[in-house]
């Protein structure tokens, strides 16, 4: 590529950043429909079957698209819709009853 047109990209490039940044929308934009993942730490998570479990119970809740179970860590990440009211005592709830305890639920940062 010419030095030329390398510069004219490098200053399109950076006007459009620009621009973007100065109106001020996009970064609302783009979290405008995005899923909220919550993760939730539980105690004793250590074979498939203690994860079924949990999944099963979680999966129910208002909302959920997803659930990814992550034994090693002892982490579930709940993936909820965009729109979806996420309520912690239900989760605590739902976490209890497969027979286990959360001991920590992070919520989605707005």
């Amino acid at each position: 590529m010419k030095p030329i047109a390398l510069q004219r990209l490098s200053l399109l490039f950076f006007f459009s950043l620009l621009l973007v940044l100065s109106s001020g929308q996009a970064p609302l934009a783009a979290m405008e429909g995005q899923d909220q993942i919550v993760i939730v730490k539980i105690n004793g998570l250590s074979c498939p079957f203690c994860a079924y479990g949990v999944e099963k119970k979680l999966k129910v809740l208002k909302g959920v698209k997803a659930i990814h179970v992550k034994m090693n860590e002892g982490e579930v990440l709940v993936t909820f819709a965009p729109e979806a009211k996420i309520e912690v005592e239900a989760i605590q709830q739902a976490v209890e009853d497969s027979g286990f305890t959360a001991r920590e639920i992070i919520l989605p940062q707005p």
